[in-house]
């Protein structure tokens, strides 16, 4: 495949002798002005510039001066007619030209330097994606430290859950208490969770967490007193909507992390809005469920969406660290499910997740139905309903 290559001659003959010599060995694009090169260098990424020297506007000392601030990793190739030592001087200090080749140029010559340009410029290139992977490891390992500090204070903490026991034989016959009770035991089993997944990754040990059949209902249900009382989750913007019900195969605190996180980003681009919605919609297409998270928001642009995956990535700036999208996606993969975005400027994002389902949705017959479970997902829908 033939590399591109920038040629700047404010002469037509010179332009035409340039393609004719290097058409079959190159992509020449060319252009007689340095202005016009400019351009082009700003819409198109060009690993090598060859250009004259005396130019009318412009010099190619002057356009490789610009070059350099703005294109850095950008080879320079200089052709000049003459031998003015400042003129070379003043090339090297505000150009940091690549090679120098007067006229007129042998093409042998001239073709070799163009060789040893594009492969300086693949090598730095290189070299800058492994400095880039050397600055992510680090870091990595500096989170991976105030990761394993964190988790081992979280842990600590865990300390006052025998007290719940005492309120609950103490106050069983206060059923919005028990409610509180039994979330805040819920809402300890995900910090549990969390934690041996924080040291899971300290250690760079992989965990493969159980999961049970579980119905999509009972999963979100159980999750709403999570959103209503997380004050960064404007509840009057948030609505479920609970088109299908499905049996997964799921555990279900990670699959309700990965939702709560979702959630939590849409709130961050609504939460201004005065209009803002979020909406969660559980549905079921033939063989899968589908679950989505929708927001009116700003959107993401197109050169960003693609990123939106990587670890440490984020839009957020200090806000945010860019590990939610990138654990969510995991954990979505260890369900056998995928994740996907799609979205629009100034309209709105839908993240989708989709899971391959157990068959019909009905309770297994193996396993008794836990009315205590019902009940919670009853109150659990009161809780937000109350809340807008």
């Amino acid at each position: 495949m033939k590399r591109d290559l920038l040629y700047v001659d404010d002469e037509l003959d010179n332009l035409v002798v340039f393609e004719a010599a290097f058409d079959d060995d190159f992509n020449i694009r060319s252009t007689n002005s340095a202005e016009k090169a400019l351009q082009i260098l700003e819409n198109d990424l060009i690993p090598v510039v060859v250009a004259d020297q005396r130019m009318p506007g412009m010099s190619g000392t002057e356009l490789f001066g610009i070059l350099r601030q703005r294109f850095p990793q950008t080879k320079r190739v200089l052709l000049t007619g003459y031998t003015d030592p400042d003129a070379m001087a003043d090339a090297i200090n505000e150009g940091q030209v690549f090679h120098f080749v007067k006229k007129p140029w042998d093409r042998g010559f001239l073709f070799s330097i163009l060789v040893r340009a594009f492969q300086a410029y693949d090598l730095e290139i290189e070299n800058s994606a492994l400095m880039n992977k050397l600055v992510v490891s680090e870091r990595c390992a500096i989170l991976g430290r105030a990761m394993s500090r964190i988790a081992h204070e979280m842990g600590n903490l865990m300390c006052v859950l025998p007290l719940l026991e005492h309120i609950e034989e103490d106050y069983s016959d206060d059923e919005e208490l028990m409610q509180m009770s039994r979330i805040t035991r819920e809402t300890c089993e995900r910090l549990n969770a969390l934690i041996g997944e924080v040291k899971d990754f300290v250690r760079f040990e992989h965990t493969v967490f159980p999961k049970a059949p579980f119905l999509l209902s009972e999963i979100v249900y159980q999750l709403l007193p999570f959103i209503k009382f997380d004050e960064t989750i404007p509840s009057e913007q948030f609505r479920l909507d609970m088109k299908a019900d499905s049996m997964v195969l799921a555990n279900k605190v990670k699959l309700q992390q990965v939702l709560h996180n979702l959630i939590k980003n849409a709130a961050d681009v609504t939460r201004d809005l005065q209009d803002g919605k979020i909406v969660l919609e559980v549905d079921a297409k033939g063989s899968e469920a589908v679950i989505s998270v929708t927001d009116n928001g700003c959107g993401i642009p197109e050169d960003i969406i693609e990123h939106i995956w990587e670890p440490f990535f984020t839009t957020k700036g200090e806000r945010g660290n860019g590990i939610g999208l990138d654990v969510s996606r995991r954990l979505v993969e260890s369900h056998d499910g995928v994740i996907g975005c799609r979205s629009r400027l100034n309209e709105g994002t839908t993240f989708e997740i989709r899971l391959p389902t157990l068959g019909a949705c009905e309770q297994p017959s193996n396993e008794p139905v836990d009315n205590r479970t019902s009940s919670s997902n009853e109150n659990a829908q009161k809780l937000v309903m109350q809340g807008g």
